[in-house]
């Protein structure tokens, strides 16, 4: 048995291990006959134990190793491993000289220590510098201090394009020195409470950030729009409901206009005439809510009556929100909303659920949520220090390490081992011993916790912190706390404007320091698409790519010329009911069943068809028509044999073709009414038409055959008309 990063066990894991070993003791199992005798393996590092909060004990490494060491003659079973393949030798000397320096407390068990046994085997003189000469300043080591939390993220996000324009870092494939890039780059977080500070600074940078594991899902701006979407579509009469989608970016008015219509935006958009408030406000934001009042009754109509999902994405096609999307967070916020869309569906899919519903459930949902995973995106990484566990990256800012966890005590608490190997469970206000030992034992792994995200680095490290009033203003629980009182004073008041030099234990240390950085130019990115909307009321259609044309808007006689599916004068919405109820037929594959069944037709017929239909007010005799086509057709032998054999029915298509119009490559879209297959693997492809014949049918079965082709390859394919 081989347990991997044992230092963050549970006791009740480890007594789950232990009975497994005495079992193997006892004869059970296979200890016997097995190639090998019975055999447990750990592997921990006790200084890297972060997760208490998962109820993981540091105390229990210190008692397997003291228990496997009785399994052995000689009780000599520990091995340890102290040299690093990572970080360059004068980032390990910071790292031995921080933690030799930090207090140790008298706590045997779960103290943080760092013996001599821990300390890295550092050489300088075979690497003095991480990166080649010229590449960036000869310390690896950097320092960033901002007035602000928002000062502090603009030179942070400063430094990181100063690095990927000219630094070099090594790669760890090769260990040769190449050019940095933005993926190379991590901020790491004590808790995930400023993340979003620093992502809108890379932002303004266009460089492309995508926040790791458990960082603000429901945080990033365009959840908060959808989030505002659903919920002013489940109650459009609330004043504060129409003020968030107001603000957010599907519409985005100003805040001078909001005051001035406070209280009436609600009947601002959905009164029959334009409120006289309306002429008050800014002439854009006016000229938006007109725009926006043609738009909202038919969404507000919409509800209930639309499967939610659907209409958040039409929704979001009038407010032209793909374009308000751009920018370097254009793929995170993109996977974002695919994961927010996959959400309402699956909420949608369980049954009855209204928007009201929906919004409430999307409203109740909290806690760490990740953001989308992004394949293949190059971006600077935002994360907390637990979830850059196990990882390494060239260049690691460390932020905000003054800043508290911030986070109130539970109600109750629940402590495994109080020290005599005995559970305690108390209730606020926590005046048992085990009580008492929390905040001690929260700083131990604090400690810890300094270690995990220092020891992250490759080739570079900085600290990052926001002074307050010139001063590291220390908050409970923050990584400042648990740092050397040397270094501290140090970051407080530095010397020199460039650079700060520390005394460890060992060795003197210099950090650079990171000065203000210049003001950042907009994206350029975002102006030329700017400049590519003359009117930004116009439908917006994406920038680029070929022209999509649907196979019914494609003739024989002239390409490019729309044919209607009722140029015969019959209504299309018949013929759609009749596709429908012949794909129903198909499904069960008894197209029989439809002639002897003792409901009503027209009432199978009104079953198939949508809200809108059957809100038509001819809606009966449409359901009558169809159903005697229908009727006509199931008679049909060779219709029926068709359908009770091996049919997939509406089969989806998009292909690209450069011979359908003079203009070059076009996608050609469409859907496929039934494809048969026979029994010798034949496919056919069936084109159901309920009216009469027309010059471009044949035109259009063989788009219908080519496609089928190509997503069967391996099959000989033809094609039928079926006039039913």
């Amino acid at each position: 048995m081989l347990v991997d990063e044992f230092q963050d066990t549970s006791r009740a894991q480890w007594e789950l291990v232990s009975l497994l070993i005495e079992s193997w003791g006892e004869g059970f199992g296979l200890v016997h006959d097995a190639p090998v005798p019975p055999s447990v393996f750990v592997v921990g590092d006790r200084k890297q134990s972060i997760y208490g909060f998962r109820d993981a004990d540091v105390a229990v490494l210190h008692d397997a190793a003291a228990y496997i060491d009785m399994l052995r003659p000689d009780g000599n079973a520990r091995r340890s491993i102290s040299h690093s393949f990572r970080a360059v030798p004068p980032l390990l000397a910071f790292i031995n000289d921080l933690f030799a320096a930090v207090d140790k407390a008298e706590r045997p068990r779960d103290g943080f220590r760092y013996d001599p046994s821990d300390r890295f085997p550092v050489d300088l003189s075979a690497a003095t510098t991480p990166l080649p000469a010229g590449a960036g300043p000869p310390s690896p080591l950097g320092l960033v201090l901002g007035e602000t939390v928002e000062d502090s993220a603009r030179r942070v996000a400063g430094e990181v394009e100063r690095l990927i324009a000219g630094a070099t870092v090594r790669d760890r494939s090769s260990g040769l020195a190449r050019q940095a890039t933005p993926g190379d780059i991590a901020i790491l977080f004590r808790s995930r409470e400023t993340h979003r500070e620093f992502q809108a600074a890379l932002e303004s940078r266009a460089i492309p950030a995508y926040v790791y594991k458990g960082l603000g899902f429901f945080d990033a701006d365009e959840v908060k729009d959808y989030r505002a979407l659903l919920r002013y579509l489940a109650n459009p009469a609330s004043e504060l409901r129409t003020a968030a989608l107001l603000r957010s970016r599907l519409v985005g008015i100003t805040d001078g206009s909001l005051a001035r219509l406070a209280g009436r935006l609600s009947v601002t958009l959905q009164s029959h005439d334009p409120p006289a408030d309306l002429e008050t406000v800014d002439p854009g934001d006016r000229a938006i809510l007109l725009r926006l009042r043609s738009s909202v009754p038919g969404w507000v109509a919409a509800v209930d009556r639309m499967a939610p999902a659907e209409l958040l994405d039409q929704v979001s096609a009038d407010c032209a929100y793909a374009f308000e999307l751009r920018g370097p967070r254009l793929p995170q916020a993109r996977e974002n909303l695919k994961k927010m869309r996959g959400l309402v569906r699956r909420l949608q899919n369980r049954g009855f659920a209204t928007m009201s519903r929906i919004a409430d459930h999307v409203d109740r949902l909290s806690g760490d949520v990740s953001n989308a995973v992004v394949d293949a995106f190059d971006a600077v990484n935002l994360m907390t220090v637990h979830a850059a566990k196990g990882l390494e990256f060239p260049v690691v800012f460390l932020v905000e390490l003054a800043r508290g966890t911030g986070g109130g005590a539970p109600a109750i608490r629940v402590v495994a081992d109080r020290g005599d190997g005995e559970p305690s469970v108390s209730v606020a206000p926590f005046r048992s011993e085990a009580d008492q030992d929390q905040r001690p034992r929260d700083q131990e792994e604090t400690k810890r916790l300094l270690y995990v995200a220092t020891t992250r680095a490759r080739d570079r490290l900085y600290l990052a912190a926001t002074l307050t009033d010139g001063v590291v203003k220390v908050g409970a629980g923050s990584f400042a706390a648990v740092m050397p009182g040397s270094l501290l004073a140090a970051l407080a008041a530095p010397a020199d404007p460039h650079r700060l030099t520390w005394s460890g234990p060992e060795r003197r240390h210099t950090l650079s320091l990171v000065g203000a950085p210049e003001t950042p130019t907009p994206p350029p990115v975002a102006a030329r698409a700017t400049e590519a909307i003359a009117d930004r009321f116009e439908p917006w259609r994406p920038l680029g790519g070929p022209p999509r044309l649907a196979v019914t808007a494609i003739s024989a006689a002239a390409p490019v010329t729309a044919v209607r599916q009722d140029a015969d004068g019959s209504d299309p919405v018949v013929g759609r009911l009749v596709h429908r109820m012949l794909q129903r037929d198909g499904e069960r594959g008894d197209a029989g069943s439809a002639l002897t069944d003792p409901i009503d037709p027209s009432l199978r017929a009104i079953e198939q068809m949508t809200a809108e239909e059957r809100a038509r007010p001819d809606y009966r005799q449409t359901a009558a028509a169809a159903t005697a086509i229908h009727r006509r057709a199931v008679e049909r032998p060779d219709v029926a044999a068709l359908l009770s054999g091996d049919c997939l029915f509406e089969v989806p298509f998009s292909m690209r073709r450069d011979d359908v119009t003079d203009d070059g490559v076009v996608i050609v879209r469409g859907a496929i009414d039934c494809l048969h297959r026979s029994t010798d693997g034949r496919l056919t492809v069936i084109e159901f038409k309920t009216g009469p014949a027309q010059p471009g049918h044949e035109h259009q079965l063989t788009f219908y055959t080519d496609a089928a082709s190509a997503l069967f390859p391996d099959a000989a394919v033809d094609g039928m008309l079926l006039y039913v």
